[in-house]
Parts: structure tokens; C-alpha cells; sequence
């Protein structure tokens, strides 16, 4: 229960009308779905603006709603808190809330890649030993994260939360709203170049996330990549590290070995002690997200009985490596959620060393904001694709032609003008003992590729 002062007090909040107390059962920002009780949030987006379904929310229910400056507050009596901007007050608010659970242990990751699929790990490995919560879907940005924290209660002692940005200051912010005791960034990339200008700036944004790190706050850092080490050489605070090939990192893994398409076997150090971990899954870069999750997990104590069990639950989250059986006898990798230049090279690795006697095809969407670095990065994709030995170059989207243009001719190459034609094409091409990898950026929707072949 949120009371109306706490709300008023968090949100810096004015009541314009309606009742001086009382409180409220939950928070929403969707009329469609809001519950009797729940408080509104009116926000404002570059397509939306919530202000125009306030009266819809209250007739359904809704305890009152915030709104912003300039909004016409009704005269029914209704319960309204101006605000001067919605969605800092939503913020806020979570903040409040978060705050109001000091005993909460709570960890934040981000980068470029793998952030979704550690998160999960964590999750699995935390959970163990605490009640834990985490966010679904894509509840890891400004609105996301704190509808994710409003659902804390007395009966949680830990939260495992990604986060997520596409530009400058998003992370500071989340990360001002989320309070993390411990924070991680998996990895440095070429995500978002179109608003970060470069990798160097990619390390800016990601950075954000530790900028107040200090004292017993844990920084979880990733001693294979460079500018990680340099993120965390800026900050006071206890630092957990993790790698392969630093051998003298904290969490380590050696003996990697790929059990087909069923999972991936290693023996993992966790502070000098050796123990065998396997986890249900492809992807030879998941170790490295299996690392990580277990730093976390060590920054709350768990042991290494908890890693291993907890690895050994962990199922990949859907479109992420997922790999599926067509009738036709082909298998498909199905990676469809989201792409950049880095997830996509490793996505190819693992179609290649999966392929067995069959052939491997690959189908890929347009990589999304790269901006001025869109050309390239897709002719580039077409140059990788051609010197790993793929055997079949599906190609969709606007920047299709310039991957088969990268690949310049030394596979077979094909343009696909909708997913109905590309899947049409697979299926030409594809027979029995066959892989197929099925990738582009979550704007392209490539899974209703894997719809039409599975």
C-alpha cells in the first residue's frame, strides 16, 4: 500500500484535488489494464500521451492519478498530484519504495550483450537462498524498472534487475532509481552507435551505471575486456572479477566443452576452489554470462553448491539461442530477439561450429541503431559471414543487399523482401542435417521467420 502522503512526499507532488488521505494498492501507467485501487501515471511519450485516458483509468477504477503542469485537472472531485514531469515522479517514487527496504540486497547489470541471459542466471543461483525478484520482458528501462520495483514487498530479500539505454544519462538515471548494492556490465560493444557515436562512447553510457559506486558496494567486472578494467580502475568500492583468458580473476572457467546442442560442460573457480558446472544451453559466450551471474551471486554469498545448482536450472530465455526442430528435419537456431555487429559475429561462431555434416544457412535482419555506421557494419556482417564458410546468405531488410554485397558472391546469396519470402526460401534451400540461424535487430521481428519453419 502507497500512501498518499509517501506519494506526495516522493513525487514532490501537488493535490490539485480529491482527498487529503488514504492510499493506494499499486501503481499503473496502462488504462487498459489498470486494477481498482492503483494510482495512474499520465506519461507522455513521442506517440502517446496518457493525459488523454485519465478519465478512462478513474472510471475503471484507478484511486487517482498524476498528471503533469499544463494538464486540465477535472472537477469531479477525482483524486489528481501535479507533477512536473510524470515520468521523473514514476522514478521517484520507485526510488521512495526501493529505499523503504534497506535490508534488500539488489543487483544491476548492464552492456552490450548478455545482460537479459545473466540476469536470468543470477536469478537462478540467487533464488536459491533468498526470495528473489527480477524484471520480465523489457521492464529494464525508465518505465519498466520501476513498475518492476513496485512489486517489492516484506516477503523479497533480493532483486536481480538489467538494465537497459540507448543513450547518454539512461543508465545514471536507472541506476539512481534502483540503488544497486552491486553492478555489473557484462561486456563493451557496438549496441547503439547511432546515439552514442562510437564504442568509446558506448563505455561512457555503460559506465554511468557505477559513477557513485564507493565503500561496500560490489563491482562485478569483466577482466577479458579492457574497458570494463578501465571503468572499474575509476571506482572506490569491493570489486569482484571474472574471466577466461585473466587467469587470476576471481571467477574463472577452464575445460569448456560444447555438448552438442544439448548444453556446455566446464570446471569453474570461484576463490581458488574447482567445481564442475554445466548449463542446459549453446552459446560459447554464456560461460562468460555464467561467470558473471555467479560474481553476483557471490556479492550476496552464495556458495558454490547454489552456482552449480542454480546454473544447472537455468533454461535460456525465449529467442536467444533457442534452438527447434522444423519438420523437414533442419534445425533452427532461433536468436530473433535483438542484434548489433558483436552479437551477430557470435551468433555466426555458433552456427559454425554447430553445423556438423550439414550446411549452414544463415538468415539475417537489419542490425538497428548504428546510424552513420549502418553501411559498414552490414557490409562487414556480409564479409564475416563469407570468411566463416557459411554455405547459404539469407538476407532481409534495408541493409540486405549490402551484406550480400560484403559477402561479395562466395556464398550463395539471397535477397528476401518479407519473412514469407525468406522462410520460402529456407525451405527451397534447407534439408535434413541442415542448421539454420535465424537473427535480426527486435525491430525486424526475424521470428516470424522461425514461425513459418518450425
Amino acid at each position: 500500500m502507497l500512501g498518499l502522503d509517501f506519494v506526495l512526499d516522493s513525487t514532490n507532488g501537488k493535490l490539485v484535488s480529491g482527498r487529503k488521505q488514504g492510499g493506494f494498492s499499486g501503481v499503473s501507467t496502462d488504462s487498459r489494464s489498470i486494477s481498482s485501487g492503483e494510482i495512474f501515471f499520465a506519461l507522455k511519450g513521442d506517440n502517446y500521451d496518457g493525459h488523454l485516458y485519465v478519465d478512462e483509468a478513474l472510471k475503471k477504477g484507478a484511486a487517482g492519478a498524476v498528471i503533469e503542469e499544463g494538464a486540465l485537472p477535472r472537477s469531479d472531485g477525482e483524486l489528481l498530484i501535479r507533477v512536473p514531469s510524470t515520468l521523473k515522479a514514476l522514478g521517484d517514487l520507485a526510488s521512495a519504495w526501493r529505499k523503504s527496504f534497506p535490508e534488500l540486497k539488489l543487483a544491476a547489470i548492464t552492456g552490450s550483450n548478455g545482460k537479459t541471459t545473466t540476469k536470468e542466471m543470477a536469478w537462478s543461483i540467487v533464488s536459491r537462498r533468498f526470495k528473489t525478484l527480477k524484471n520480465t520482458g523489457n521492464f529494464n528501462n525508465l518505465i519498466g524498472l520501476p513498475l518492476t520495483l513496485f512489486r517489492l514487498d516484506e516477503s523479497y530479500s533480493a532483486a536481480v534487475v538489467e538494465l537497459g539505454m540507448n543513450d547518454f544519462g539512461e543508465i545514471k538515471r536507472l541506476a539512481e532509481i534502483a540503488l544497486p548494492d552491486t553492478g555489473a556490465i557484462t561486456n563493451i560493444g557496438r549496441a547503439h552507435l547511432e546515439k552514442l557515436g562510437g564504442i568509446e562512447g558506448v563505455a561512457r553510457a555503460k559506465g554511468e551505471l557505477v559513477e557513485g559506486f564507493s565503500g561496500e558496494r560490489v563491482l562485478v567486472v569483466n577482466s577479458d575486456d579492457p574497458r570494463i578494467i578501465e571503468i572499474a580502475g575509476k571506482t572506490e568500492c569491493r570489486k569482484i572479477t571474472y574471466g577466461i583468458k585473466a587467469g587470476e580473476a576471481d571467477v574463472t572457467a577452464c575445460g569448456i566443452s560444447q555438448d552438442g546442442f544439448s548444453g556446455i560442460n566446464f570446471r569453474m573457480t570461484v576463490m581458488g576452489e574447482a567445481f564442475p558446472v554445466r548449463i542446459n544451453c549453446i552459446g560459447m559466450h554464456n560461460v562468460m554470462n555464467a561467470l558473471c551471474a555467479s560474481g553476483i551471486a557471490l556479492s550476496f554469498g552464495c556458495g558454490k553448491a547454489e552456482i552449480a545448482e542454480g546454473l544447472g536450472g537455468f533454461t535460456l530465455p525465449h529467442m536467444r539461442l533457442e534452438v527447434m526442430e522444423s519438420p523437414a528435419g533442419f534445425r533452427v537456431i532461433n536468436d530473433s530477439y535483438n542484434a548489433n555487429p558483436d552479437s551477430m559475429r557470435s551468433a555466426v561462431n555458433e552456427l559454425m561450429g554447430l553445423k556438423g555434416k550439414g550446411r549452414a544457412i544463415a538468415v539475417v535482419g537489419d542490425m538497428l541503431e548504428l546510424g552513420e555506421m549502418s553501411e559498414s557494419e552490414h557490409f562487414g556482417l556480409g564479409q564475416y559471414l563469407s570468411e566463416s564458410g557459411v554455405d547459404c546468405v539469407i538476407a532481409c531488410g534495408s541493409f540486405g543487399r549490402t551484406v550480400l554485397e560484403g559477402a561479395g558472391g562466395r556464398a550463395n546469396c539471397l535477397y528476401a523482401g518479407s519473412h514469407e519470402e525468406a522462410a520460402r526460401a529456407v525451405k527451397q534451400i534447407a534439408g535434413p542435417g541442415d542448421l539454420v540461424l535465424v537473427k535480426g535487430s527486435r525491430g525486424m521481428r526475424m521470428e516470424e521467420i522461425t514461425k513459418r519453419l518450425v
